[in-house]
């Protein structure tokens, strides 16, 4: 391992040397908030020095042409793509000597060719997989329009970056004029780097290994990724388990999930890291004389476990397990409208519970499974209302996921018991005076009444594209809720999200009631289809005590529908 004595100039650093980002690294993921930091930065550093940016990590087998860049590619990439922004900014111009200069920096520039056009030659970083086409027709002034949909978030980084370049050289030239946009360049080129180079691969994966203790930018799952290629040889198989590797990741993330807690998710659902934990804690001489703590995987030893994991399988296997619960995954954070409970922990925004999911679906037949998802919703509801300690909740599904695990015949049936006994179900008074009283964020509010609507109207064909949530006081006092409003703003406000001043109304109906008065409103709930709402129509008159009333009759039925 060689670590540069002084700092090395960008310049220095790119002359006659060329970079590769390798497989197992993430996409561009810069967004303007850093790249603008590098940006000023730059513009405010030391004329003679520049700025420093820290360290560059590479690898160096001495039998390929191109250095690995094991950190610093986010910054390498953000520094061509504003060298070459300057280079735009003098074409045309008679600053030929940094043209020059600049256009040595980007290319690798065949010394035997005569040709003026510079694009011919080869840029001297080829970044990911995932950006390389698009990362390439941008430092060789190619049409890249094609990728301006930013359908990927690294495509959108790099097309953002780009256009704040240009947008502040632009400033910089109207400014200062070209001379100001040299002086500017001259700063870029002299800013420096400690040089820190690995020249075997037990080196270069023992950097990758230490980059997050260092505090830097590095995921989890990059981690992992490069634990999965550092157990391949074969280059073909490298890339088709990254190409897979980042399908996963693609799907998470497209899904709006994140692809870190799906890795943790899944580690804690399988059978094997319970066996590994073991393993690893026997060797460290921890005894296991009592079970083991939950999460059996803590998020300190994730990237371990894993490593474990991938040397005792097939990277074939490994992946296709990981492929198998990604799609699973998928419909637990986004799930269809007819998936009645997983869309339930979606909208109350739990996802303790998921390992335990993953357990049940991998293990478990359709209607197996539906009966799990039954129990895990109704206790989760019940946990939430009542306002416990998450993290007690988390344990008891750990302990679940042991038995959903083992080769116990009756196991749906020992998990449903331990649901049904759970202390949540085993309090109703208390249930009951935290229901009447509750003002649930909206999301849950909504799922609630959704959820007694099907149960009370039953024949009513509606989809949730039709469902309003109405504030039957409404939120924006005026007529007659103004006086309830000015006698007592606070009382107002408590009872506003309380779920018996809340109803639905299909279709565009609740955009006509708003804030008129009760009298007014109950002509749109008696036309209503669903008996929640065309029922408020019996009233009289709306206050505090009739929320109070219609809240105790919502729990009457919320009781039997959160039940094992």
């Amino acid at each position: 391992m060689k670590v540069s004595q002084e700092p090395v100039k960008l310049s220095d650093v790119l002359k006659d040397k060329a970079f590769i980002v390798p497989l197992y690294q993430r996409e561009y993921s810069w967004t303007l908030d850093q790249v603008s930091d590098l940006f000023y930065d730059l513009l405010d550093s030391d004329e003679k020095n520049g700025h420093f940016f820290g360290s560059l990590l590479i690898y160096d087998d001495k039998n390929r042409e191109k250095m690995e860049v094991i950190d610093g590619q986010q910054r390498l990439t953000t520094l061509f793509i504003l060298l070459f922004s300057i280079l735009k900014k003098l074409e045309g111009t008679e600053k030929n000597k940094a043209i020059n200069v600049i256009n040595k920096l980007l290319f690798i520039i065949d010394p035997h060719s005569l040709s003026d056009d510079i694009t011919l030659s080869e840029p001297r970083l080829e970044t990911g997989k995932r950006d390389k086409i698009l990362f390439k027709s941008i430092i060789k002034g190619e049409d890249f329009s094609k990728y301006r949909d930013g359908r990927r978030k690294s495509h959108k980084n790099l097309n953002n970056t780009l256009d704040f370049f240009n947008a502040k050289l632009e400033e910089i030239i109207k400014n200062k004029g070209l001379d100001g946009l040299i002086y500017f360049a001259e700063k870029v080129i002299k800013s420096e780097f400690i040089i820190m180079t690995a020249e075997n691969s037990v080196d270069r994966l023992m950097f990758f290994k230490i980059i997050n203790t260092r505090g830097l930018n590095l995921a989890e799952s990059d981690l992992i990724k490069n634990e999965v290629c550092h157990n391949l040889t074969d280059e073909k198989e490298m890339e088709e388990a990254i190409t897979i590797w980042d399908e996963i990741r693609t799907k998470i993330e497209n899904n709006n999930g994140s692809f870190d807690n799906f890795l943790f998710h899944y580690v804690n659902s399988i059978k094997e890291s319970f066996e590994l934990r073991k393993d690893r804690d026997i060797k460290k001489g921890i005894s296991h004389s009592i079970k083991l703590t939950y999460p059996p995987v803590p998020e300190r030893l994730v990237f371990e476990i894993y490593s474990d994991l991938i040397k005792k399988k097939s990277s074939k296997d490994f992946l296709g397990e990981l492929q198998e619960a990604c799609n699973e995954y998928i419909n637990f954070i986004n799930p269809s409208n007819d998936k009645t409970y997983l869309k339930s922990f979606k909208d109350m925004g739990v996802t303790k519970c998921y390992p335990l999911l993953l357990a049940s679906k991998k293990q478990l037949g359709t209607e197996d499974f539906e009966k799990i998802c039954k129990g895990i919703e109704s206790l989760t509801f019940r946990h939430s209302i009542l306002r416990k300690d998450p993290k007690e909740l988390e344990a008891f599904y750990y302990k679940q996921i042991e038995t959903i695990n083992s080769e116990t015949p009756d196991k749906v049936s020992i998990v449903l018991t331990n649901i049904k006994e759970h202390n949540n179900f085993k309090d109703e008074d208390r249930f009951k005076s935290e229901f009447v009283y509750a003002s649930p964020k909206s999301s849950v509010s909504r799922m609630i009444l959704d959820r007694i609507v099907k149960l009370s109207s039953e024949g009513v064909d509606w989809t949730n594209k039709d469902v309003h949530i109405e504030h039957i006081m409404p939120q924006t006092p005026a007529n007659q809720w103004k006086e309830m409003y000015d006698a007592d703003e606070n009382e107002y406000k408590d009872y506003l999200n309380r779920l018996g001043n809340l109803t639905i109304l299909l279709d565009k109906a609740n955009i006509k009631a708003r804030n008129k008065n009760f009298s007014d409103k109950k002509d749109y709930y008696n036309k209503s289809r669903l008996y929640i709402t065309n029922s408020l129509a019996k009233y009289d008159n709306w206050n505090y005590e009739q929320i109070e009333k219609r809240q105790e009759q919502l729990y009457e039925l919320a009781k039997n529908i959160w039940k094992v």
